[in-house]
């Protein structure tokens, strides 16, 4: 009779197995075998890395984990709030980098009882933090210069475009709504107050048109008539679904606003206001000239523009 106490033993067992048999022979031939060998959970984890110059030593990465654009070539181990175990075990990967934003719990009971190493660095709350976080890759991973001279340049790039937003004292501020639409959730979200993205709108010279705070709010077409935003600015998977600002003002509730009538609406994209990195002062600049495009320096032309920095 089977003694099931041994179950998880042979469970285990299988998992490793099936680990030799993923593993990707035409991804591993130009590898020095030295190198780690990283999964990356994290989209501004992974930006970062890229960054550094150490894109070289990831092996996959998450769905939503799509900048910048020469990441898509890496394997993804799903959505990072519904990963598999199996999956991220069959990269064979020598560390686990996560922010800790990531679930079920459970994998990472499993990434453990099978020896992978495990290293969950804090994601960059405040630019200060995200500068932080950038320093502490560039050590990790050995490349202490490249993070010196990219949060050097990151800081100056702050400065510049802070002293900037003087010029916004006194003067009116356009009410904003962000439609955020994720890539896995088929619902529109607005942006609610205290975030990176309502952090970036303040310093470009708007306020938020959702009074409340904290993470996001699922849109109604009553809530978008309610906040009566002067600008609507779109995360570019929504904004796609329409195409054009006129399209997207069709969208139910968005007509009844200033928004929809004049069609101030903006396409941006998600990676570039979700969290701090090195293109924040140039997001600034592009959401300044949405808003003021008549005292920007750099105004994008139409409702339909799409922020150059942001482009992948």
């Amino acid at each position: 009779m089977p003694r099931f106490p041994q179950r998880p033993r042979v469970a285990l067992a299988m998992l490793l197995a099936l680990a030799a048999a993923c593993s990707r022979p035409g991804n591993d031939a130009a590898r020095d075998p030295a190198s780690p060998r990283i999964v990356v959970v994290s989209k501004q984890i992974n930006e970062f890395m890229y960054e550094l110059g150490a894109e070289h030593d990831i092996v996959a990465k998450d769905l939503t984990s799509i900048y910048p654009r020469e990441i898509m070539k890496l394997p993804s181990v799903g959505y990072h709030r519904a990963l598999s175990a199996e999956g991220i075990i069959s990269m064979r990967p020598t560390v686990f980098l996560t922010d800790g934003n990531l679930g079920p719990a459970a994998v990472l009971t499993q990434l453990r009882k099978v020896g992978i190493p495990i290293v969950i660095m804090k994601p960059g709350s405040t630019v200060d933090s995200a500068q932080m976080l950038m320093t502490a890759l560039g050590t990790r991973f050995h490349h202490e210069h490249a993070a010196d001279s990219i949060v050097a340049q990151w800081k100056q790039g702050m400065h510049d475009v802070l002293q900037d937003t003087l010029k916004w004292a006194g003067k009116p501020r356009p009410r904003v709504l962000i439609i955020h639409f994720g890539q896995i959730i088929n619902n529109y979200l607005a942006i609610k107050r205290g975030g990176v993205p309502d952090q970036l709108l303040r310093w470009a010279g708007g306020d938020n048109a959702i009074d409340s705070v904290g993470g996001m709010a699922r849109l109604t077409p009553e809530l978008i008539a309610k906040a009566q935003p002067d600008i609507i600015i779109a995360t570019d998977v929504g904004f796609d679904r329409y195409g054009s600002a006129a399209k997207f003002a069709t969208m139910p509730g968005v007509a009844l606003t200033p928004a929809g009538k004049s069609g101030r609406i903006y396409k941006i994209y998600e990676q570039q206001i979700m969290y701090y990195g090195p293109r924040t002062p140039a997001a600034i600049r592009e959401i300044e000239g949405m808003l003021h495009p008549e005292l920007a320096s750099a105004a994008p032309a139409g409702g339909n523009a799409q922020p150059a920095a942001a482009r992948p």
